[in-house]
């Protein structure tokens, strides 16, 4: 456990873990096409990683976890969403829904992890 959390936390390990597992995601994904569910993107699966050094980064960097708010913003977002897709669309189609859901946390995690990880490097190179 402790040796997963320090993997975890070192910043330069985890971009790392997170390429082989990109890869291997990709190898699976044309080796095994047809076994592969349509509408799943390696993305997708990607983010329970992108979480996991998320979580890393920002007890290094701050000390707590940024996790129970980015799950605070994730339903807010989702509020929203839904609001809007009423308010713009006189009918509330779910797939519809989770597509846009789903590819916007995928956005928005990407980019949250690539800003922790830059903020981690400069702080280990005396930047900041």
């Amino acid at each position: 456990m402790v040796v997963m959390f320090t993997a975890i936390a070192t910043w330069y390990i985890m971009p790392i873990v997170i390429l082989i597992i990109w890869m291997a995601l990709t190898f699976l994904k044309k080796n095994f096409a047809k076994y592969w569910p349509k509408r799943l993107r390696i993305i997708d699966i990607m983010m329970l990683v992108l979480l996991l050094g998320i979580h890393g980064l920002s007890v290094t960097l701050t000390g707590l976890s940024l996790l129970p708010f980015l799950a605070f913003a994730a339903s807010a977002f989702g509020l929203v969403l839904t609001v809007y897709l009423v308010y713009t669309e006189d009918d509330f189609r779910v797939r519809r829904f989770f597509v846009i859901y789903w590819r916007t946390l995928d956005i928005f995690i990407v980019g949250m992890y690539i800003i922790l990880l830059l903020i981690e490097i400069a702080s280990f190179l005396g930047i900041m």
